[in-house]
């Protein structure tokens, strides 16, 4: 995956017109890996050109997506704590401010931003497993985990999304992040 990113920010340096430019990744990637970019970019550049590259990680669900693109929960743009890297937030900023109340968009620098969509995908993760968990222990006990799941829900601390019990999580996005957030451990 790697070897593709970096292919893709060459060519992209090679093509580049003059001026002021933003690169956006939108995808859950590795934490650091605007920084691959913007070295790639940096060592490619002419004098003609800058450009900035920003975190906007998505934050889409299975069956919601397009709801979620249109009304978001919040929308995260990470950038470099520098004047072009600020710069270059405000312009993705004032893009979706045209659709998405100002107080839902969460400026960060770069790693809080990559870190964030990695640390969410883990947390809903382990919540999906807890809920099995749980559901395994109901039936071991005799308890209606229906019952228990209105009971967890109804706690303002806990929330009632994602506690209904399944056969796991299914994708790879999960299980990619979990191994992503595991090796940053190390």
């Amino acid at each position: 995956r790697e070897k593709n990113v970096e292919r893709v920010a060459r060519m992209l340096v090679a093509n580049l017109g003059p001026g002021f430019k933003v690169v956006v990744e939108k995808s859950t990637v590795p934490v650091r890996t605007s920084e691959t970019l913007a070295k790639i970019f940096a060592a490619n550049a002419t004098a003609d050109h800058t450009v900035e590259v920003l975190s906007n990680p998505e934050f889409l669900a299975e069956g919601t997506a397009i709801r979620d693109l249109f009304e978001p929960d919040r929308v995260l743009i990470g950038g470099r704590e520098t004047p072009d890297g600020q710069r270059a937030v405000e312009r993705l900023s004032w893009l979706y401010e045209h659709w998405v109340p100002k107080d839902r968009i969460i400026t960060t620098n770069l790693w809080s931003s990559e870190l964030s969509k990695l640390a969410a995908n883990a947390f809903l993760a382990q919540r999906v497993s807890s809920i099995n968990a749980l559901s395994a222990i109901c039936e071991a006990v005799g308890a209606d985990c229906a019952e228990v799941c209105v009971a967890l829900g109804t706690d303002k601390r806990i929330g009632s999304r994602f506690l209904q019990p399944s056969v796991g999580f299914g994708g790879s996005c999960f299980q990619k992040d979990i191994l992503n957030v595991v090796y940053l451990c190390y």
